[in-house]
């Protein structure tokens, strides 16, 4: 009887294993294999599962994204619950609970404590001084869960702690938070705040290049008169400051020294040694003087006034350029204008007695105040952080006048003119000089000249100084490192030259140089990164987008991508690591004639990406203009 139950009861089992057998046949098909597999279904009557022997060899890469997340949350939550903790951290008087391996593993303070020689490696308590519980217990929070939450109230305790924790995400974090926060009223005390610690040096570049970006709204707070001698010195001397104009930075070493004048007179002398006097318009200094309450200071301010009043330059250099942080403005200086649709008709030829400025930060076009006189291809340069505009052509006239505009002053004043009337010639600055080289000069007939005049801006007098090997016209000049360069250009014999030349002022010597590739006139050319950039111009009868450098360092021509647009006599500029090709003019050609107009495009070209870009066109069209930067 027992037999026979125990045989009922295995046949029932068998066939309650049917069903589930065939609902597993249908969930679980065989398997692709590629290795060798028991064959399971001998083992269960041929039904559980099939894994068939084939040749592929694929594997499947299993990831779980958010893993490492429930790990850490399951981990916070044991700590949370006292759940094996192996030490306990205490601030204080306050214990905070934690697992060793967690905090070694996050931070290499942990870590050193833990697994070296220290006495603390077997303690269950460690006591730690020198930070609070609450930045603790914030730190601790974010070892367990990747998140902290920074704010103005205790960012600056966070991102010492995390830095005595070496915790260099937090430690990053805060600082990308102050970063945000820079500001005129807090930059400085960020910075000096830095100083004293080894940390941020993101955040310490960060606070130096907002106060040198932002100065003029940095000296309207406090806190810089708060710094001590080397530090204001520091940002007194640095080339970096965006200054509107060399005054703004007098006016802060005078406050500094007001500020504290008993203890902080005695270095007048030490600190206005790093203001560039002499681009101080006279007005203002005598204004400061009269302003001033301290005699002592007074007295030494006076010494200064007569020092560059008489231009000896004992007290003060007199020969000073513009910091470069302060050259953010491209000035294009008169030109012509030719419209598309009057090409034929020479009457709507007109010339620019207008300025246009350029804003290389903002990237705005402005109005600055027009100079006296219209002229087209004048010769324009800087000296001593004004513009001068010499020369030129007005009314079918070459002209010898000249003018001199001080930024500060916002107006022009007269200058002696030259001694020849120049047009489409080379100008440029000098030791304190200007040199006007060359050109196509005045007379009844008109000729090229082959003459060099020098200006001496302290006695506004004009001079014949030397002479050109050839005479020439619509060439380029720059002067760099000493020597004055002269490059292409129209002589008697070439109406397209080729030419590198350098001429030494001091020796009146010429050495002839490689040549550019291509021969042209009418070319726009600046210096940047100690290369000569020659750009665009006529070659015969054609307008050239290609554009030349030549090294001063390796002596040497090399070609650079060429311009969207070819164009002529454009206005060329370098500023800020940057080369501007302003305005010029383009060809029309058809079969029945050919024609130049004025464009009023602007490219730029960044000798880091070997590539141009688009500007801002000009207000209007515009050749033959000659540009500077201040």
């Amino acid at each position: 009887m027992w037999k026979n139950t125990k045989r009922v009861s295995t046949d029932m089992k068998m066939e309650k294993e049917k069903p589930m057998r065939f609902l597993m046949d249908i969930i679980m098909p065989p398997l692709k294999s590629s290795k060798h597999i028991t064959d399971m279904a001998s083992m269960q009557n041929n039904n559980y599962m099939s894994l068939s022997n084939t040749n592929s060899e694929k594997n499947m890469s299993y990831n779980c994204c958010n893993y490492i997340q429930k790990l850490l949350n399951n981990l916070n939550i044991l700590r949370l619950n006292s759940r094996l903790c192996d030490v306990d951290i205490i601030v204080e008087g306050q214990i905070i609970k934690a697992h060793r391996a967690v905090l070694a593993a996050s931070s290499p303070y942990f870590n050193a404590m833990f697994t070296g020689d220290l006495c603390e490696k077997d303690q269950r308590s460690v006591e730690l001084h020198a930070i609070s519980p609450r930045a603790l217990t914030t730190l601790i929070d974010f070892v367990y869960s990747g998140e902290i939450e920074i704010n103005q109230n205790n960012v600056q305790e966070l991102m010492i702690a995390a830095d005595m924790l070496e915790l260099e995400d937090v430690v990053l974090g805060c600082s990308e938070y102050l970063i945000k926060e820079l500001h005129a009223v807090n930059a400085i005390g960020i910075y000096r705040y830095l100083q004293n610690y080894t940390i941020g040096k993101k955040l310490k570049s960060a606070a130096l290049q907002f106060i040198q970006s932002y100065f003029p709204q940095i000296i309207n707070e406090d806190e810089i008169y708060e710094l001590p001698k080397d530090q204001i010195i520091k940002f007194l001397s640095s080339e970096n400051l965006q200054v509107d104009s060399e005054f703004q930075v007098f006016q802060t070493a005078i406050r500094w020294m007001n500020y504290d004048i008993v203890d902080r007179r005695r270095y007048v002398f030490e600190i206005l040694k790093y203001v560039r006097l002499s681009l101080l318009p006279l007005g203002l200094l005598e204004r400061a003087i009269t302003e001033c309450n301290d005699s002592s200071l007074r007295v030494a301010l006076k010494s200064v006034h007569n020092d560059l009043l008489s231009k000896k330059g004992c007290l003060v250099p007199l020969n000073v350029h513009p910091r470069l942080g302060a050259k953010k403005h491209i000035f294009v200086v008169g030109g012509s204008k030719r419209e598309l649709n009057n090409v034929l008709n020479r009457s709507f030829e007109s010339s620019y007695v207008t300025i246009e400025k350029f804003d290389t930060f903002k990237r705005e076009w402005c109005k600055a105040p027009n100079m006296t006189v219209s002229r087209i291809v004048p010769g324009v340069t800087s000296l001593n952080g004004n513009i001068y505009v010499v020369g030129g052509e007005h009314g079918s006239n070459s002209l010898a006048c000249g003018e001199c505009y001080d930024p500060q002053e916002n107006q022009w004043t007269q200058i002696t003119s030259m001694i020849i009337p120049r047009c489409e010639f080379g100008l440029c600055a000098w030791n304190g000089y200007l040199y006007a080289v060359g050109g196509w000069v005045g007379g009844d007939r008109g000729d090229i000249g082959g003459s060099i005049e020098r200006y001496n801006p302290h006695t506004n007098v004009w001079s014949i100084v030397g002479s050109l090997p050839q005479p020439r016209f619509s060439m380029g000049v720059v002067s760099y490192e000493g020597l004055i360069y002269m490059v292409g250009g129209c002589t008697e014999y070439q109406r397209f030259s080729q030419d590198l030349l350098s001429y030494n002022p001091i020796t009146g010597e010429w050495n002839t140089l490689p040549s550019m590739s291509v021969a042209r006139s009418q070319m726009g050319v600046a210096v940047l990164d100690d290369c000569l950039y020659v750009v665009g111009g006529n070659n015969r009868s054609q307008v050239l987008s290609s554009v030349e450098r030549y090294s001063f360092k390796k002596r040497k021509w090399s070609t650079i991508p060429s311009m969207a647009l070819g164009r002529s006599g454009p206005a060329v500029a370098a500023v800020d690591g940057l080369l501007y090709v302003i305005g010029g003019y383009k060809t029309l050609e058809n079969p029945f004639y050919r024609a130049q107009f004025t464009v009023a495009s602007v490219e730029c070209f960044n000798p880091l990406t070997n590539s141009w870009s688009d500007c801002p066109p000009l207000p209007e069209s515009r050749a033959e203009a000659g540009a500077v930067v201040l």
